[in-house]
């Protein structure tokens, strides 16, 4: 499948978006067209193309307009090429345009809602709205004015927390919950939130108000107080898997994990690292000095100098428990350095070796 890249619009662009889609339009006249875009700060204009390259195959002009940064939210708008016909590869490379914008306006601007106003004869783009998980908001009558004429138009919305194919899940354990990010292909993240705690990501808070694990102003809610429904239906496949298999790493009846993971933010050493750390058996430990020897084939002067830059890349790992860095410790047996904090690594590494859960409010709370 030919894959959509999306590239700010520049002056430079202003010769091929002519010849796509303004063709009785002089070359000075998009440009200035451009330039006006470049200049309004409320909206923002991409080429969707496919490839790279400035010969890359232009597919559309997509142009993100009203932008509200207090609000989160923007309007969405395309002018596709007239080189995209209705066969079924183009309607495919249509979904992408869509789908890359989607992407781009929720996990880059890290906004909350886009709306699409859609022509009400266009029923191409309608139902490309509706296969990519936009629905239909609302009728707006006589919105749209061109040949001198006024027609009605269907408003298409999306909110983050509805985008299909990239999601956060929330797993309940005894301290709290896992927010566990993916897609249909991967996991890429997991963080912990304490019982009561603000969860700060506009993202993870989003989705945990709307399937009831917080509160409306965004906390943890407590087990016993919080939404029987606790609803994550339609989760891309890949965190479905996670969900499912650290429930089951919570009742111990799993000890490794399946799923795939996603290391393309960590530099190269770092990935070195988090592959090491997979390899560690459940319910074992290891010190950062054993990683970096196995990193330095056994050279422990290289080692002994390397082992506080393991100890920053377990920190640093974003996907703990499936990558287990809790189970990576001081050379003394001291317990530092975890993302979750020092209690959530003592809570995993009981639950591993000992087969209960360390109670450090003691009151006998077992697996």
């Amino acid at each position: 499948m030919n894959e959509v890249f999306l590239s700010p619009v520049r002056i430079g662009d202003a010769a091929r978006v002519r010849d796509a889609l303004y063709e009785n339009n002089a070359i000075h006249e998009v440009a200035s067209i451009i330039r006006q875009s470049i200049s309004d700060s409320s909206q923002l204009w991409f080429v969707a193309s496919v490839g790279e390259s400035t010969d890359a195959r232009f597919l559309a002009l997509v142009r993100l307009y009203s932008i509200d940064t207090n609000n989160k939210n923007t309007m969405l708008g395309f002018s596709f090429s007239s080189d995209l016909r209705y066969s079924d590869d183009d309607r495919v490379l249509r979904k992408n345009v869509l789908d890359s914008i989607l992407r781009h306006v929720f996990f880059q601007m890290q906004l909350h809602k886009v709306s699409w106003v859609i022509r009400i004869e266009d029923y191409e783009a309608e139902s490309i709205a509706l296969e990519c998980g936009m629905r239909q908001e609302a009728i707006l009558e006589e919105v749209i004015y061109e040949n001198e004429l006024f027609s009605d138009a269907g408003l298409f919305s999306m909110l983050a927390s509805e985008y299909p194919d990239y999601s956060v899940a929330f797993v309940r354990f005894a301290k709290g919950l896992v927010a566990i990010r993916g897609s249909q292909t991967y996991v890429e993240a997991i963080r912990f939130y304490a019982i009561g705690q603000k969860i700060e990501d506009i993202f993870d808070r989003s989705v945990a108000i709307r399937t009831g694990f917080a509160t409306a102003q965004g906390n943890v809610l407590a087990d016993e107080l919080s939404d029987s429904l606790q609803i994550q239906s339609h989760l891309p496949e890949e965190l479905s898997k996670a969900v499912r298999e650290l429930k089951e790493y919570l009742r111990k009846s799993r000890t490794r994990f399946s799923v795939r993971v996603n290391f393309s933010q960590g530099s190269e050493f770092q990935r070195h690292v988090w592959n090491e750390i997979q390899k560690i058996p459940y319910g074992s430990t290891v010190s950062y000095e054993d990683i970096a020897l196995v990193l330095t084939a056994n050279d422990r002067i290289s080692a002994r100098n390397l082992s506080r830059a393991v100890g920053s890349a377990c920190a640093e790992n974003p996907i703990p428990i499936i990558v287990p860095c809790h189970r990576v410790i001081g050379k003394d047996g001291k317990l530092v350095g975890f993302s979750g904090g020092i209690q959530i690594k003592e809570f995993l590494l009981d639950h591993e070796i000992f087969g209960f859960f360390r109670n450090t409010d003691h009151k006998g709370e077992h697996a």
